[in-house]
Protein backbone atom coordinates (compact mmCIF):
# COMPACT_ATOMS: atom_id res chain seq x y z
CA UNK A 1 0.00 0.00 0.00
CA UNK A 2 1.56 3.23 -0.75
CA UNK A 3 2.22 5.44 2.00
CA UNK A 4 0.97 9.65 1.59
CA UNK A 5 3.61 11.43 3.28
CA UNK A 6 1.83 15.50 3.87
CA UNK A 7 4.77 18.13 4.44
CA UNK A 8 3.69 21.75 5.49
CA UNK A 9 6.01 23.40 3.61
CA UNK A 10 6.61 27.16 4.15
CA UNK A 11 6.97 29.90 1.96
CA UNK A 12 10.01 31.53 3.34
CA UNK A 13 12.15 29.65 5.65
CA UNK A 14 15.06 31.29 6.21
CA UNK A 15 17.89 31.27 8.88
CA UNK A 16 20.21 33.76 10.09
CA UNK A 17 22.87 33.06 7.90
CA UNK A 18 21.26 33.41 4.62
CA UNK A 19 20.28 36.80 6.03
CA UNK A 20 24.08 37.62 6.66
CA UNK A 21 24.80 36.12 3.02
CA UNK A 22 21.96 38.53 1.92
CA UNK A 23 23.57 41.61 4.22
CA UNK A 24 27.09 40.67 2.61
CA UNK A 25 25.89 40.20 -1.01
CA UNK A 26 24.42 43.97 -0.74
CA UNK A 27 27.64 45.10 0.52
CA UNK A 28 29.45 43.16 -2.57
CA UNK A 29 26.74 45.13 -4.49
CA UNK A 30 27.45 48.46 -3.06
CA UNK A 31 31.01 48.26 -3.88
CA UNK A 32 30.05 46.92 -7.38
CA UNK A 33 27.79 49.83 -7.78
CA UNK A 34 30.84 52.37 -7.45
CA UNK A 35 33.20 51.04 -9.57
CA UNK A 36 31.11 50.88 -12.34
CA UNK A 37 28.85 54.12 -11.93
CA UNK A 38 32.60 55.90 -11.74
CA UNK A 39 33.91 53.63 -15.14
CA UNK A 40 31.00 54.42 -16.76
CA UNK A 41 30.89 58.08 -16.00
CA UNK A 42 34.43 58.95 -16.64
CA UNK A 43 34.93 56.76 -20.15
CA UNK A 44 31.16 56.32 -21.44
CA UNK A 45 29.03 59.69 -20.44
CA UNK A 46 31.63 61.96 -19.82
CA UNK A 47 32.76 61.62 -23.64
CA UNK A 48 29.49 61.31 -25.21
CA UNK A 49 28.17 63.82 -23.00
CA UNK A 50 30.61 66.20 -22.79
CA UNK A 51 32.43 66.30 -26.27
CA UNK A 52 30.89 69.60 -27.60
CA UNK A 53 29.84 72.34 -24.94
CA UNK A 54 26.79 72.82 -26.12
CA UNK A 55 24.85 71.35 -23.11
CA UNK A 56 27.02 71.98 -20.19
CA UNK A 57 24.06 70.39 -18.09
CA UNK A 58 24.47 67.54 -19.05
CA UNK A 59 27.81 67.63 -19.04
CA UNK A 60 27.82 68.51 -14.90
CA UNK A 61 25.05 65.40 -14.74
CA UNK A 62 27.40 62.73 -16.21
CA UNK A 63 27.92 61.37 -12.67
CA UNK A 64 24.35 61.06 -11.83
CA UNK A 65 22.93 59.63 -14.94
CA UNK A 66 25.80 56.86 -14.67
CA UNK A 67 24.46 56.30 -11.02
CA UNK A 68 21.35 55.90 -12.48
CA UNK A 69 22.13 53.19 -14.92
CA UNK A 70 24.45 51.47 -12.99
CA UNK A 71 22.19 50.81 -10.32
CA UNK A 72 19.88 49.40 -13.14
CA UNK A 73 22.51 46.89 -14.18
CA UNK A 74 23.29 46.25 -10.10
CA UNK A 75 19.69 45.36 -9.72
CA UNK A 76 19.45 43.01 -12.27
CA UNK A 77 23.23 41.45 -11.68
CA UNK A 78 21.91 41.34 -7.55
CA UNK A 79 18.55 39.04 -8.59
CA UNK A 80 20.85 36.76 -10.37
CA UNK A 81 22.97 36.31 -7.26
CA UNK A 82 19.83 36.28 -4.99
CA UNK A 83 18.77 33.62 -7.33
CA UNK A 84 21.72 31.46 -7.33
CA UNK A 85 21.95 31.88 -3.49
CA UNK A 86 17.94 30.80 -3.23
CA UNK A 87 17.23 34.13 -1.14
CA UNK A 88 13.50 34.65 -0.99
CA UNK A 89 11.78 37.39 -3.56
CA UNK A 90 14.53 38.50 -4.69
CA UNK A 91 12.95 41.20 -6.98
CA UNK A 92 11.54 42.51 -4.32
CA UNK A 93 15.19 42.92 -2.62
CA UNK A 94 16.62 44.30 -5.58
CA UNK A 95 13.93 46.70 -6.93
CA UNK A 96 12.96 48.10 -3.10
CA UNK A 97 16.58 48.89 -2.99
CA UNK A 98 16.94 50.67 -6.69
CA UNK A 99 14.32 52.56 -5.68
CA UNK A 100 15.97 53.76 -2.22
CA UNK A 101 19.14 54.04 -3.54
CA UNK A 102 18.49 55.43 -7.15
CA UNK A 103 20.11 59.11 -6.29
CA UNK A 104 23.12 57.36 -4.35
CA UNK A 105 25.62 58.45 -6.98
CA UNK A 106 24.67 62.31 -7.22
CA UNK A 107 24.98 62.28 -2.95
CA UNK A 108 28.43 60.79 -3.06
CA UNK A 109 29.12 62.71 -5.86
CA UNK A 110 32.26 65.29 -4.92
CA UNK A 111 33.44 62.60 -1.66
CA UNK A 112 36.70 61.88 -1.31
CA UNK A 113 36.26 58.03 -3.37
CA UNK A 114 37.43 56.41 0.14
CA UNK A 115 34.10 58.40 1.56
CA UNK A 116 31.93 57.48 -1.49
CA UNK A 117 33.15 54.08 -1.55
CA UNK A 118 31.99 53.37 2.00
CA UNK A 119 29.15 54.66 1.88
CA UNK A 120 27.85 52.77 -0.87
CA UNK A 121 28.86 49.75 0.50
CA UNK A 122 26.83 50.46 3.96
CA UNK A 123 23.70 52.12 2.30
CA UNK A 124 23.47 49.08 -0.20
CA UNK A 125 24.26 46.50 2.72
CA UNK A 126 21.46 48.04 4.91
CA UNK A 127 18.71 48.10 2.36
CA UNK A 128 19.44 44.47 1.43
CA UNK A 129 19.33 43.91 5.36
CA UNK A 130 16.17 46.03 5.12
CA UNK A 131 14.39 44.39 2.56
CA UNK A 132 15.72 40.90 3.12
CA UNK A 133 13.86 41.13 6.40
CA UNK A 134 10.55 42.48 5.17
CA UNK A 135 10.43 39.33 2.87
CA UNK A 136 10.50 37.14 5.54
CA UNK A 137 6.59 36.94 5.69
CA UNK A 138 4.92 34.47 4.59
CA UNK A 139 2.02 36.40 2.50
CA UNK A 140 3.43 37.76 -0.23
CA UNK A 141 0.84 40.41 -0.60
CA UNK A 142 2.03 41.63 2.50
CA UNK A 143 5.15 42.20 1.87
CA UNK A 144 5.03 43.35 -1.54
CA UNK A 145 2.68 46.51 0.66
CA UNK A 146 5.59 46.88 3.22
CA UNK A 147 8.43 46.89 0.80
CA UNK A 148 6.33 49.64 -1.39
CA UNK A 149 5.39 51.87 1.69
CA UNK A 150 9.16 51.51 3.49
CA UNK A 151 10.24 52.94 0.39
CA UNK A 152 7.65 55.54 0.24
CA UNK A 153 8.22 56.65 3.78
CA UNK A 154 12.13 56.89 3.18
CA UNK A 155 11.92 58.75 -0.17
CA UNK A 156 9.66 61.63 1.29
CA UNK A 157 12.14 61.09 4.11
CA UNK A 158 14.90 61.97 2.07
CA UNK A 159 13.15 64.73 -0.23
CA UNK A 160 12.41 66.73 3.13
Amino acid sequence: MAQVIITDQEVVAESWAMWVRTVVLGAIIGLVFWVVSVLLARYVIEPLVCRQVVDAAMCTNATPIAGMITTVLVAVAGIVAMVRMGIARPIIVAVATAALLWDLSAWTQGLFWLEAVSWSIILYGLTFALFAWITRYASLLMTIILSVLVVLVIRIALVL
